[in-house]
């Protein structure tokens, strides 16, 4: 799984992807992603701090996607 971190507003019921992000992103046509939405709650965005969390947060769901596939599939039956 490749994963992707940027900031953005929700403007019109729609997120924007930054070009710079999006010219990254390869074939997403028509592709199924999975999307987390973090909502800041103070003023002050510490961009390192929220590169390293992404970085961890993401190692971890890696390291635990065949568990998650799992409990969704058993949620849907």
């Amino acid at each position: 799984m490749k994963t992707f971190a940027f900031k953005s507003k929700i403007e019109n019921s729609k997120i924007d992807v930054p070009d710079a992000m999006f010219a990254e992103m390869e074939n997403l046509n028509n592709k199924e992603v999975r999307v987390i939405v973090m909502m800041e709650e103070l003023e002050e965005f510490d961009d390192a701090a929220f590169k390293e969390f992404t970085k961890m947060f993401f190692k971890k769901y890696a390291s635990n996607l065949e568990a998650i596939k799992n409990m969704m599939k058993n949620t849907n039956e």
